[in-house]
């Protein structure tokens, strides 16, 4: 058995924090179902959003969230489509879904519905706010309930500056990672029980828990938004060599570390100088601000090679300010397959980044780009004993919907270090 092999998972999501999660777990092994409207997901017609192109066929932006899944596609508010929904749910081990709680109760797919019927379910809900409070029924995007309300917007550009250009489901993808462990830690439990359980996340709580250092330290009178010039530790903080580039170093040990940066900066009035050697002192006697002043002087003297080599020297942590195009050209993530190649009829050549999670007993797993809607319900209708006389009659119906145009070859995605060129 590799991974999650034998595990079966019924989406019922749309655009892509919740959908993201099923992409993960397939990566793991699972096999996943996902169900989609007679006009699928929403998502499907995100790409010029985001400044890509697509047509019915390729979608690099739906891929994404898209990867390695099969594609079924159910009118829920048709007795035919609800009652095949619960043949696919009836034999899966996980639902996930993002549908608010009204519309869940009216499908018939909430949790006190699908754990009466089906105990064995992990249920896994992925929602904007919390199931308490006065948000609790309003609709949950990544860029309010996460990047806003969670402070992200505010919080990361220099004080004084207008808030900050976040990328396009920036919490969406790191909500998707809390839902899956969610889910296989009551997988665990259903596997030791035979009973299932619900799994809830939310974004604005993802939010909160990546902004920790912000709101505890906030409350002993931190700023945020705040000035890089004023930062409480100047050996985490961003600077500039003399050739103009940007980096970061992260000493994390300021006061252990202090006289080897002291002495690696060549700053003379800090060598030695008991004033400035710990973080408490900096605080108590507002000097962080002056040290960075001297750090950023030392910092222009030399060319960001010059520095690099210091740092080595020193067991400095460091690391240039990438750019999304240093990232596509980085050897880095082509070596460990964090980026992988997909080759489009209509676009060339592009990348698309893996799940960071890896088993051994899968390894880096093999993927496959996303598929016309409906494309798999007649092959899954098969699969649970419909004729082809009650296809055509639940298709006739308005039940489903089956994809009828000619079979496709589905890009798969390749591990190669070549480089892509940029548009």
């Amino acid at each position: 058995m590799k991974g999650l092999e034998g595990i079966k998972v019924v989406e019922l999501a749309s655009f892509i924090a919740a959908p993201a999660c099923p992409r993960i777990l397939s990566e793991l092994g699972a096999e996943i179902i996902k169900i989609e409207p007679f006009g699928g997901d929403d998502q499907r017609t995100q790409g010029p959003g985001y400044g890509m192109q697509r047509d019915n066929i390729e979608d690099p932006a739906f891929d994404m969230g898209g990867l390695k899944k099969n594609w079924v596609s159910i009118n829920l508010k048709s007795p035919e489509g609800i009652e095949f929904t619960y043949k696919l749910i009836e034999s899966a081990d996980i639902v996930v879904t993002n549908f608010r709680d009204k519309a869940l109760v009216k499908l018939g797919l909430d949790y006190e519905t699908i754990h009466k019927k089906f105990p064995h379910i992990v249920y896994a809900q992925m929602r904007g706010y919390g199931e308490r409070g006065p948000e609790k029924d309003s609709r949950g995007y990544d860029a309010t309930a996460y990047s806003a309300r969670g402070g992200i917007l505010t919080s990361f550009p220099q004080i004084g500056e207008s808030p900050v250009n976040v990328p396009a489901a920036f919490g969406d993808w790191n909500a998707s990672a809390f839902l899956s462990t969610g889910i296989l830690a009551a997988l665990v439990r259903k596997q030791m029980t035979g009973i299932g359980d619900r799994v809830v996340v939310n974004l604005y709580h993802v939010a909160c828990w990546a902004m920790q250092h912000a709101v505890v330290s906030r409350q002993s009178g931190a700023l945020y938004p705040r000035s890089r010039k004023f930062v409480p530790s100047p050996a985490n903080n961003c600077y500039q060599s003399k050739d103009g580039i940007w980096f970061l170093i992260c000493h994390a040990a300021y006061n252990s570390a202090y006289d080897d940066i002291a002495k690696a900066l060549e700053i003379e009035e800090l060598i030695g100088n008991e004033e400035y050697n710990t973080l408490d002192k900096l605080r108590e006697n507002k000097t962080n601000g002056y040290v960075v002043e001297l750090f950023e002087k030392a910092f222009v003297k030399k060319t960001f090679a010059e520095w690099v080599e210091i740092f080595k020297q020193y067991e400095i942590p460091y690391q240039k300010a990438f750019t999304v195009d240093d990232i596509l050209a980085d050897e880095e993530a082509f070596a460990n397959d964090i980026l992988r190649h997909v080759k489009y009829d209509s676009y060339g050549e592009r990348v698309i980044p893996t799940s960071p999670i890896r088993l051994s007993s899968v390894g880096d797993p093999e993927l496959w780009t996303s598929k016309p809607i409906g494309y798999d319900t007649r092959k899954y209708l098969k699969q649970y004993g419909y004729s082809e006389e009650q296809i055509h009659t639940l298709i006739k119906n308005g039940a489903v919907k089956t994809y009828e145009g000619e079979a496709l070859q589905f890009n798969k995605l390749e591990k190669t270090s070549a480089k892509i060129p940029l548009a």
